[in-house]
């Protein structure tokens, strides 16, 4: 059985003097590193592609040579590309000690240089004329606070510049994003992640929320929407919430998995656990949940049991510095027993250096009682549902009293269980998986994601509103 699976998808790209890089051996390390421990290196590097993938090495390698760290991170990331694999990317090392080269790095971006105080002035004074977009916004995470403006040089732009951030990778006035209107329809020129990489996610706007695929959600703060002011506020946004929706409905909302959440996700069952076995409909909202641990939805197994769930095992390559991974992790807020489990675990490991170790087989869940209540369970799922969520999914789907509505979930639990390894010189750390689904090759998962039962149509913004009228 697994009992914990990390996932991050911000992949890195970074801009720091060129003399502060030795390419060459960065990638040379990276490329040996992966080979070696990469759960997924041999099942994708066969026979019928190995002269390609020596090709590719090649290439990278000679463009490595002559790379500065933008350009050694981007053939790094190039590189690592090639295995298809959301667990696996590169990323800078945030060791305090490359502190100031972080800032250094960053130090020249593009900039919109206009405070916080000038920017609610703005707003205060062309109320009434401002695009729906224009205002101050927060992520879900509250780490950042942006104001976007429209751009006086291209009215069908808009720009996203900082106002409060970690100052570490981001400081206030440096541009975040920038966003076109056509025909009334949003979409991104440019977003920038945690550590400048540009993408053009996927944009929805509505209510004073912006979702941006796997990089999350965004709320208007000021001026406020009704939007804004109904659901949890950014940061809090992140944290599990329970309501009583109707004298037939409750919801539980789960946005992220990691363990710090784990014990408020079981307080909340545990204090609604007499309420839940009286209601006849249970929706359970998992929508952006990337994952963390499956120990997040143990105590909603009980309550959506049917009939035996079948659990999927995986393997875990067990070589030195994987075992060393297992055996260093150190988590919070889980007890002792567990911890014992975890322990027990990376001995098995140790004891089986060297192969492709069935640490958790496949497994069967049967439980003494089915409960009357609730009757029917509606998940709420969509693409950015990934790794953990996507395992209890796979479980959940099996009752007879649950169905699946949204989208596609990301696709991202085939390979799995991320560890991670600094490269030699201390700039970069690598992130690979280190446990592959029994399943495979057979029922692939990756790229493809676990389809809803009903897709939610496009049109349609209040989801939980949405499977609530359903019968």
């Amino acid at each position: 059985m697994r009992y914990f699976l990390l996932f991050c998808l911000c992949l890195s790209a970074v801009n720091i003097n060129a003399q502060s890089c030795n390419c060459p051996a960065y990638f040379k390390d990276m490329v040996k590193k992966i080979e070696t421990n990469y759960v997924g290196f041999n099942f994708k590097v066969t026979a019928a592609n190995r002269d390609e993938y020596r090709q590719f090495t090649d290439s990278l390698e000679e463009k490595a040579a002559a790379a500065d760290v933008p350009a050694c991170l981007s053939v790094m990331t190039k590189w690592l590309g090639f295995f298809k694999d959301y667990h696996v990317g590169i990323s800078i090392n945030e060791d305090s000690s490359n502190y100031h080269r972080i800032r250094q790095a960053f130090a020249n971006t593009e900039r919109h240089p206009m405070s916080e105080q000038a920017f609610i002035s703005y707003l205060d004074r062309n109320r009434g004329q401002l695009d729906s977009l224009e205002g101050i916004w927060e992520d879900e995470s509250k780490v950042y606070r942006i104001g976007i403006i429209r751009d006086e040089q291209a009215p069908d732009t808009f720009i996203g510049f900082v106002l409060d951030a970690d100052s570490l990778f981001w400081m206030p006035g440096q541009v975040k994003m920038k966003i076109r209107k056509s025909a009334g329809h949003y979409q991104y020129v440019a977003f920038y992640s945690r550590i400048h990489q540009q993408s053009a996610p996927p944009l929805k706007v509505s209510n004073g929320r912006l979702e941006n695929g796997s990089f999350g959600s965004w709320y208007r703060s000021y001026p406020a929407s009704q939007l804004a002011t109904s659901v949890p506020g950014p940061g809090a946004s992140l944290a599990p919430y329970f309501k009583v929706l109707d004298r037939k409905t409750c919801l539980i909302a789960i946005p992220r998995a990691m363990l710090e959440y784990k014990d408020e996700i079981d307080s909340m069952l545990i204090a609604n656990d007499a309420l839940l076995k009286s209601t006849e409909h249970f929706i359970i909202d998992v929508r952006n949940n990337r994952g963390g641990s499956v120990l997040c939805f143990e105590k909603l197994l009980p309550l959506i049991y049917t009939n035996p769930m079948i659990t999927g095992g995986s393997s875990v390559l067990a070589t030195e510095e994987n075992i060393k991974s297992y055996e260093d992790w150190n988590y919070p807020n889980i007890s002792d027993s567990m911890k014992a489990i975890f322990q027990k675990e990376a001995t098995a490991l140790r004891a089986h250096k060297g192969t492709l170790y069935n640490l958790w087989p496949d497994d069967t869940l049967r439980m003494a009682v089915v409960y009357p209540y609730p009757k029917r369970v509606s998940v709420l799922i969509n693409e950015s549902c990934a790794s953990s969520t996507e395992i209890f999914l796979l479980k959940a789907k099996q009752s007879t009293k649950v169905k699946l509505y949204g989208r596609n979930t990301m696709g991202a639990v085939d390979y799995s269980d991320a560890a991670s390894l600094t490269l030699d010189g201390g700039l970069f750390r690598i992130r690979y998986s280190t446990s592959r689904a029994n399943r495979l090759p057979k029922d692939p998962i990756d790229y493809i994601g676990i389809q809803p039962d009903e897709v939610i149509p496009d049109h349609v913004e209040d989801w939980v509103g949405y499977v609530k009228k359903k019968k």
